[in-house]
């Protein structure tokens, strides 16, 4: 039988996995693009809520900080940080979420090690994606220039992203079993 994404205990389960994405936001080293544990929480997220209710989890975190309620890095909130300098990566979180998801789908039924690998790659990739959206945002929005962008915007974060998704990795694999409860 296939369960309603809008279980009560998905809708749990996506407050709680919102909640983490806002916390993590909040742990912030500030900058022209802040480094937060934010994406850290976006590939938790996505790979244990896979893409459906991940993406709805990324849905409310964004509807949250528009309407005000300081969920994003800084504590700040409202539209503005949305149509700001930064708001493609939060808006690229759903596009993260869904390679993710996709890549989850894609290990499901397979070997430890295959999944492992999947998973990986997913979550590289949905970074790169987040990343592109999120670069190409900043410099429309503050015209600036790909070289300047892409020192300011990716290049920082490289290896910082690479330790998340492997920590991600590690507490999705070990997390994954206690959630097929709510699966």
């Amino acid at each position: 039988m296939n369960k309603k994404v809008l279980s009560t205990q998905n809708m749990a389960l996506i407050a709680i996995f919102t909640a983490l994405i806002a916390v993590c936001s909040w742990i912030s080293i500030p900058g022209q693009v802040p480094f937060t544990l934010q994406t850290f929480a976006v590939f938790v997220t996505a790979g244990l809520l896979g893409y459906k209710r991940g993406i709805i989890s990324i849905v409310v975190y964004i509807i949250l900080g528009m309407i005000g309620i300081p969920v994003f890095s800084g504590m700040k909130a409202g539209v503005a940080v949305i149509v700001g300098p930064t708001g493609g990566y939060i808006v690229g979180f759903i596009l993260t979420v869904l390679i993710i998801g996709m890549g989850m789908k894609l290990a499901e039924n397979k070997s430890k090690s295959v999944k492992l690998v999947i998973t990986f790659v997913s979550m590289l990739l949905g970074d790169v994606a987040c990343f592109l959206i999120g670069t190409l945002w900043f410099m429309y929005i503050t015209k600036s220039g790909l070289v300047f962008s892409l020192l300011n915007c990716v290049v920082p974060f490289i290896i910082p992203d690479i330790v998340k998704i492997a920590v991600a990795l590690i507490v999705v694999d070990r997390m994954k079993k206690y959630l097929k409860v709510f699966n």
